[in-house]
């Protein structure tokens, strides 16, 4: 990747699918701040601890990517199907003051 081309959504898609040779991978990007941020699902990441998936994913980032992975790309969580539950992730806690 060229230093003044983009990272887009599609491009950091391809570079993990590709990278990691994730089995039917399913993703859920957004751009916040300047960097891709979301989450990565995968069978691929089924009984695998998440040091472990995130090794991987900083492997294959800073592989394809360089330096620019960490300007690039923000907070990214792995996940298996089994393990996906976009409600809990977008439910807020309630708060009570006492």
């Amino acid at each position: 990747m060229g230093r003044s081309s983009a990272l887009t959504k599609v491009k950091l898609e391809k570079i993990l699918t590709d990278g990691l040779s994730l089995d039917d991978p399913q993703y859920d990007l957004q751009k916040v701040g300047g960097r891709l941020v979301g989450n990565i699902i995968s069978p691929t990441f089924e009984r695998m601890a998440d040091h472990k998936r995130q090794k991987m994913i900083w492997d294959v980032l800073e592989n394809e990517l360089g330096g620019l992975a960490v300007r690039k790309v923000g907070m990214l969580l792995a996940y298996s199907p089994e393990e996906w539950d976009p409600e809990l992730i977008t439910e807020s806690p309630k708060r009570t003051r006492k």
